[in-house]
């Protein structure tokens, strides 16, 4: 990212935190600093810029729960995690409902990776209320925006922990070498299957869809976390009739009882939405791998 693009990120990113990731973490004499990051793609995005510089670490504080990622509420033991941070790490566009809460505490730093990334349209949040979809603020999957996202996360990191700065830098490069290797692999891999019709269950698989070329023609709403009942199968597969000819993406924690939907062919892809605290760095470049495989042998029955 150019300069100028990096410090209006910054500075937009000041103005929606009131100015506190203008202000640098204050780290106790020989401890470090901790990050806490609230989703496991905010995780992600940490590792990829400061997992291996030393003397910091990396946390998650929310707790695994069931259902879509935005309509996680924080428990009083996610509060007192973030209480030994230095600095809260945020995705944005609407991924965490709770950040209100910590924008009104306000004595703590916090940095919002993704909140200027595109969006595409996501589900209505209250059919009783809304009227337009909410945006989608899944978007790690695709290699573009997983790049501004991680840009972000280095600049605002940069200027929380300026001591280290230089190291988040380096890491950025080389984070941004390796993702725009993959968005072009994704690219050619892909390019014999451009505008072939796709059904998505999950929301982070439409942007990994639309990176890849590819037409999402039907988007089912479903709970991830609910078991879909035999009346629920049977509608579902009334309404892909339409769509004999495409391809079904469904995370790998689906239900057995999704796959092969319809008759479909099923790619089993993963969408990084969960995931344990195991420090790896690459996960985003092994979950991609994994998918540009699955959806290669999907796309080709």
């Amino acid at each position: 990212m150019a300069l100028r693009a990096r410090l209006f990120f910054i500075l937009s990113l000041c103005v929606l935190l009131a100015g506190c990731v203008a202000t640098p973490v204050e780290e106790e004499k020989g401890e470090g600093v901790l990050f806490s990051a609230s989703f496991y793609p905010v995780y992600l995005a940490a590792l990829q810029i400061a997992g291996d510089v030393d003397e910091v670490r990396i946390e998650m504080f929310l707790q695994p729960q069931g259902g879509y990622l935005e309509d996680f509420q924080l428990s009083e033991l996610d509060w007192a995690r973030t209480m030994q941070a230095d600095a809260l790490l945020m995705m944005g566009g609407g991924l965490e409902e709770f950040l209100p809460v910590f924008l009104a505490e306000g004595n703590r730093p916090m940095l919002v990776a993704g909140e200027y990334i595109d969006h595409l349209p996501g589900r209505i949040l209250d059919p009783d209320e809304d009227t337009a979809p909410a945006p989608n603020p899944y978007t790690w999957l695709s290699p573009r925006r997983w790049a501004r996202i991680v840009d972000g996360m280095a600049a605002g990191l940069a200027q929380l922990d300026p001591e280290r700065a230089e190291a988040y830098i380096a890491a950025n490069n080389a984070a941004q070498v390796r993702i725009e290797q993959m968005g072009l692999r994704l690219v050619q891999k892909m390019a014999l299957y451009q505008g072939r019709p796709v059904v998505v269950a999950h929301p982070a698989l439409a942007y990994l869809a639309q990176d890849a070329g590819l037409d999402v023609v039907f988007v089912i709403e479903r709970d991830p976390s609910m078991l879909p009942f035999p009346w629920d199968i049977t509608g579902l597969e009334e309404l892909l009739v339409p769509h004999a000819g495409a391809v079904l993406l469904l995370e790998q924690e689906a239900p057995l009882a999704l796959h092969g939907l319809g008759g479909l062919p099923t790619a089993l892809c993963e969408t990084l939405s969960v995931g344990i605290r195991d420090g790896d760095p690459m996960a985003w470049e092994h979950a991609m791998e994994h998918n540009l495989r699955v959806l290669g042998e999907a796309l080709a029955e």
